[in-house]
């Protein structure tokens, strides 16, 4: 099932401790939701923090993938369902962690196989 968070914010687009990655946090107040996630310094080129984007992840190939800012494919390490999702997977070896505070069972679903796809635009 695919999860849609329109209006997320780019919250702030880090240096990390190895050359050329960055962390970007973005967040999602009206899905509760936060999105940590690792990547080369050439694919944030045209993001900045502050910047309005909506994200899509699903368990299959996005088709409207090539149009975006940024299309991945990644694998889930780790699925944990308490009071919210916590998903912890990568993209090219690079970290992504989605913590999810109102999820349904539909969203959750996304992660039960290995691999997700992802798309920001």
């Amino acid at each position: 099932m695919v999860i849609r968070f329109k209006d997320t914010t780019i919250d702030s687009i880090e240096d990390t401790e190895t050359r050329r990655l960055k962390i970007l946090k973005i967040s999602s107040r009206a899905e509760g939701a936060a999105l940590t996630l690792e990547l080369p310094e050439a694919l944030c080129g045209s993001l900045t923090a502050g910047d309005n984007i909506s994200i899509i992840i699903d368990s299959k190939p996005i088709p409207t993938g090539e149009s975006s800012k940024i299309y991945v494919e990644g694998n889930v390490f780790k699925k944990v369902i308490k009071d919210n999702l916590e998903v912890v997977g990568s993209i090219g070896g690079l970290r992504l962690v989605l913590t999810l505070a109102k999820t349904t069972p539909s969203q959750s679903s996304t992660f039960d196989l290995d691999k997700f796809y992802m798309t920001i635009k």
